[in-house]
């Protein structure tokens, strides 16, 4: 007899093991007492932070698949728990401020700036949504989304950008995205070339060998496009433009198709105007005049 688990998909597989590790940590809601005022409705939550959850195990595991490539490195470790634990620490230290009231349901988002390197951090916000009766739960964790700012900032040069980025591309432990964001860090940061002969080369040697990461962050771009996380395609895009621009050159069309790049941009060009929420403060400084993209979100006819 066949066993029903042996003709699941193994997107299915994975989401039925995520539920039952969700399942495990025993996480939910947590009651409030919102009669009690906004200060102490705050003090509640920070103080039930390692132990509020999503409203159910699917909505968690799905949150987890879909937004935990926004943390820090160092928050991502295994990565249900990691996700709720970055979670819990937004909630329990995060700048809170209401994110208003939809049907009944009172929202309040707590910001917090974390570590991403020595050089750089992001900003993450956590949305606890509270029920009527006072129950609240976790309703989203990553980036703000739409943000109402630039999400990542840099603390270093940009010569200290580019030669931190070159030493983490070496290191297949270090994200592909985190070297790239250095790397758009750098470029934003000076209107000049940045950086020595032998660093760029050594920038596109061991930025070539990555291909697979650097096609899936292409795709993402893509798929982010039409949806209300517009900063995030804008973001990939302009991190892959920069690195094929100023370190790959021609080379760049060993590791990526032309017409897969076509049909991202032509992705961007449809869906990112649909970007209600998008605001021209969340768009960084020092954005090259070639990145469209950061424009068409405001280009509505």
């Amino acid at each position: 007899m066949t066993n029903s688990d042996d003709r699941r998909s193994p997107v299915e597989s994975r989401l039925q093991r995520d539920i039952a590790e969700v399942n495990a940590l025993g996480r939910g809601g947590v009651r409030v007492d919102l009669s009690a005022g906004s200060k102490a409705v705050v003090k509640a939550l920070r103080e039930s932070a390692d132990r509020i959850g999503f409203d159910s195990p699917i909505n968690a595991a799905v949150h987890v698949m879909r937004r935990l490539d926004e943390l820090p490195p160092a928050e991502r470790g295994n990565p249900i728990p990691s996700y709720h634990a970055s979670a819990s620490e937004s909630v329990r230290t995060g700048r809170a401020r209401s994110g208003g009231v939809d049907e009944g349901v009172l929202s309040l988002l707590f910001e917090r700036v974390a570590p991403l390197t020595p050089l750089a951090t992001v900003t993450l916000t956590t949305q606890v949504e509270i029920m009527g009766d006072g129950t609240a739960y976790l309703a989203e964790h990553g980036w703000p989304s739409p943000p109402q700012r630039p999400v990542h900032a840099f603390t270093g040069s940009p010569g200290e950008l580019l030669e931190r980025a070159r030493v983490d591309l070496a290191d297949p432990e270090v994200p592909l995205e985190q070297s790239l964001l250095l790397l758009w860090g750098a470029r934003t940061g000076s209107a000049d070339l940045v950086g020595t002969q032998e660093q760029r080369l050594s920038v596109a040697e061991r930025a070539g060998v990555r291909g697979g990461e650097i096609r899936r962050t292409l795709s993402r771009a893509g798929q982010l496009a039409s949806g209300p996380e517009w900063y995030a395609a804008c973001l990939y895009r302009s991190m892959l433009e920069n690195l094929f621009e100023g370190f790959l050159g021609a080379v760049a069309f060993a590791v990526v198709k032309p017409e897969d790049i076509d049909d991202v941009d032509e992705e961007l060009r449809e869906g990112l105007p649909q970007a209600e929420d998008a605001v021209p403060s969340a768009v960084p400084a020092g954005v090259p005049e070639g990145h469209w993209w950061w424009r068409a979100p405001f280009a509505r006819s």
